[in-house]
């Protein structure tokens, strides 16, 4: 049954914005435009799962409402998230005074709104079935490109199954694809299926525990287990809601001793949500100007906007071909101001092989160069 969402907002045109924006995510909508309206709406209609309460009313501000709803009994529950063009510290403080779960100004982007929202629903969720947080104990390490086609995928599973062959026996490394579509780690693993992902973003959020994920895991012949990513186009696979992304990482991380996440390209809500959770980022790259100077972008949005600490970044340069006019790894740092973690030289016909045969290099060809440096890239990780 769809999540009931009361929005109260006297402002006609938001109230029909926001609510078209959530019926296309599943919930069922009612609607308000006075808090009087409101408060006669839950008692004649039914409790809803959440309500996202304007502050400025004409009859009866926000505020007000929300002390009214938390002396009544039957709705002292509900979560509510307040929505205001009011901007002031005091604000929000009267706001949480009032009994609101969380607070946001207006404007607001849609994405941001849904991630607040299904934030809120799974702590209300979790608070209800008396469920503890997860603890996490797993090192998260996140994989991002500085470019789509760099080769992030194929070095993250290698790494994962590096992990795995220099783990003591009862450690175990999970690999999760966090991609929002067209992935390939399922390939490079050799998976019997793919879509893991799409199976739990399917379920409500407050159904997203150990068990649930534990189902969708496939151990791969190397000890790795793998929650395997949507291979449909992006924007035609299920997307990947930021609240969505951090339960499933905080319930894994609980499970694993380490967790491996495949996180593609960019820097979007998702991204943005996970990266700071994790012990350490590997960002790919290779030895092209644009693809150093997308790198050098990324590397400053996410020490100065996401504060990052660098020491918690490592770069890793993929050759795909010899090139006499390849920049240097002292031209590289120098260019980004931060150290190689490690270098990957070329190996087409093995990466070729390795993925037509779905067996990552470090076992197909654990003697090469390429899985050596592979395995050398994994004890500085596991160092750091």
């Amino acid at each position: 049954m769809a999540r009931k969402i009361l929005i109260v907002d006297d402002d006609l045109e938001t109230v029909k914005l926001i609510g078209m924006m959530l019926e296309r995510r599943g919930y069922e909508i009612a609607a308000a435009q006075t808090g009087s309206q409101a408060l006669e709406k839950v008692q004649a209609g039914g409790v809803p799962d959440l309500i996202v309460l304007d502050v400025m009313m004409p009859d009866m501000d926000g505020y007000e409402v929300c002390r009214r709803l938390r002396a009544n009994s039957a709705t002292a529950e509900v979560p509510i998230i307040m929505f205001t063009a009011k901007t002031q510290l005091d604000d929000k403080v009267a706001g949480f005074q009032a009994g609101a779960d969380d607070y946001l100004t207006k404007p607001v982007h849609p994405n941001e709104l849904a991630s607040r929202i299904e934030a809120v629903l799974l702590r209300t969720a979790r608070r209800k079935t008396g469920g503890a947080e997860p603890i996490m104990r797993a090192k998260l390490f996140g994989f991002l490109g500085a470019k789509g086609g760099v080769g992030t995928t194929t070095l993250a599973t290698n790494l994962a199954v590096a992990f795995t062959q220099g783990a003591e026996r009862d450690e175990k490394t999970f690999f999760a694809d966090m991609q929002p579509g067209m992935t390939a780690s399922s390939f490079q693993f050799g998976l019997r299926r793919a879509g893991a992902v799409a199976r739990v973003l399917e379920r409500p959020i407050g159904q997203i525990d150990a068990r649930l994920l534990d189902a969708q895991l496939e151990e791969h012949r190397s000890g790795v287990f793998i929650l395997s990513g949507q291979i449909e186009p992006i924007g035609a696979a299920m997307p990947m809601p930021p609240a969505y992304a951090e339960a499933i990482v905080s319930h894994l991380g609980a499970m694993a001793d380490y967790l491996f996440l495949d996180m593609g390209v960019g820097l979007g809500e998702t991204n943005r949500r996970l990266l700071p959770m994790c012990y350490q980022i590997v960002v790919t790259i290779e030895p092209q100007r644009a693809c150093l100077m997308l790198a050098q972008a990324l590397l400053n949005e996410m020490t100065e906007s996401l504060n990052i600490a660098r020491h918690r970044i490592s770069l890793v340069l993929i050759n795909k071909a010899a090139s006499a006019a390849s920049f240097t790894k002292e031209m590289i740092e120098g260019l980004l101001q931060h150290e190689l973690a490690g270098v990957v030289t070329p190996a087409p016909e093995l990466a070729f092989q390795s993925q037509e045969n779905g067996i990552p290099m470090v076992i197909s060809q654990p003697n090469s160069l390429v899985a050596q440096q592979i395995q050398s890239i994994a004890e500085y990780l596991l160092s750091v």
